[in-house]
């Protein structure tokens, strides 16, 4: 079982978290909304570390200050892979505090707690939640934002950071969409014709005579003489003749197709450390300025004019000497944040 826990400024936040993760399928149970409610801030640490299971004190006096000032947390545990990323898209969506800038902010108020150790700490939106197995393992999975905090010094020699890029690979299948069966097969069936048909019939009539005997008479000779009758009968024949013809034929046509996809590239990006005292001012401005939620997933080019605006109000006439380092604070931040999501 893995868990998930957001902060978020109001109880209204965190209810409409809860009612927009039920719509996506989570389930009610799964769901929980961690709120002081007249309790003392370490019971609402309590009970989340008792929900999550784990028994370190890392993230205690973090989420004790954020719960006494009122932070309300959402926490939603899950059982499948696939769960955690439309999980952590609706608690984005919902604008969740950064723990991380906001403990910068409550030092300079005057709180003294310290900030969650590395490597323990994972975020909705830069540090604002928390991904964690439960107590039967051994460990809890980090982010690329503890990847950051315990960076890896490079001692001697040469360190490779490896580039990698995947190539789309398109081939092609035969696959059967359609086509024709042609069947033959002997039918019968009934025809007529008409045909004239000729017949004889022989009669023979006798009539009383009384005449001279003449010559041609020829009397008192022997003869024989047959009249024969003929009938005409039907003789029937069949001939096999073509009378149609079935073409079956197929065409082939060749056609261009564009497949479209995305592939992954790593993308190496180089960071100078600004560590020179003189740079101070651009680092706490930069920490302030880009903790607003008005400038979340903004480029540089959308919120330069308001940074600079807002940096010259303090230090006049100084933009120019700063904008690099607040330049390299953002586009840090910013693929931070884009990591932790």
């Amino acid at each position: 079982m893995k868990n998930v826990v957001g902060f978020y400024s109001t109880r209204q936040q965190a209810d409409q978290v809860k009612d927009d993760l039920i719509k996506s399928g989570v389930d009610r149970d799964d769901i929980t909304v961690y709120d002081r409610e007249g309790k003392h801030e370490a019971s609402l640490w309590e009970d989340i570390k008792s929900a999550f299971g784990f028994a370190d004190d890392d993230d205690r006096e973090l989420y004790t200050e954020a719960a006494r000032r009122g932070a309300v947390a959402v926490g939603v545990s899950f059982d499948r892979d696939d769960e955690p990323a439309t999980i952590i898209q609706i608690m984005q969506r919902h604008n969740p505090i950064n723990l991380a800038t906001q403990a910068d902010q409550w030092r300079k108020e005057g709180w003294t707690g310290r900030t969650a150790a590395a490597g323990t700490t994972t975020g909705v939106a830069a540090g604002a939640a928390r991904t964690t197995t439960t107590a039967a393992a051994a460990t809890r999975p980090t982010t690329s934002a503890t990847a950051a905090a315990s960076a890896q010094r490079v001692q001697q020699g040469t360190e490779t950071v490896p580039v990698v890029e995947e190539q789309l690979q398109v081939g092609k299948r035969a696959v059967q969409s359609g086509g024709v069966r042609v069947h033959t097969r002997v039918i019968e069936k009934p025809v007529q014709e008409q045909v004239n048909l000729r017949e004889e019939h022989v009669h023979v009539e006798r009539r009383p005579v009384d005449r001279p005997l003449t010559a041609a008479d020829q009397p008192f000779q022997e003869r024989v003489i047959e009249a024969t009758e003929t009938v005409e009968q039907p003789v029937v024949a069949k001939q096999a003749r073509v009378v149609e013809e079935v073409n079956v034929r197929k065409d082939v046509n060749q056609r261009t197709e564009t497949v479209r996809d995305t592939v992954r590239r790593t993308d190496v990006q180089v960071e100078q450390i600004d560590s020179d005292p003189k740079y101070a001012p651009a680092r706490d401005f930069a920490t302030r300025f880009f903790s607003d939620n008005r400038y979340k997933g903004r480029s540089w080019d959308e919120v330069e004019p308001d940074a600079r605006r807002s940096f010259e109000q303090t230090y006049p006439g100084k933009w120019n000497e700063f904008r690099d380092v607040i330049r390299s604070r953002y586009d840090r931040d910013s693929s931070k944040s884009r990591a932790n999501a």
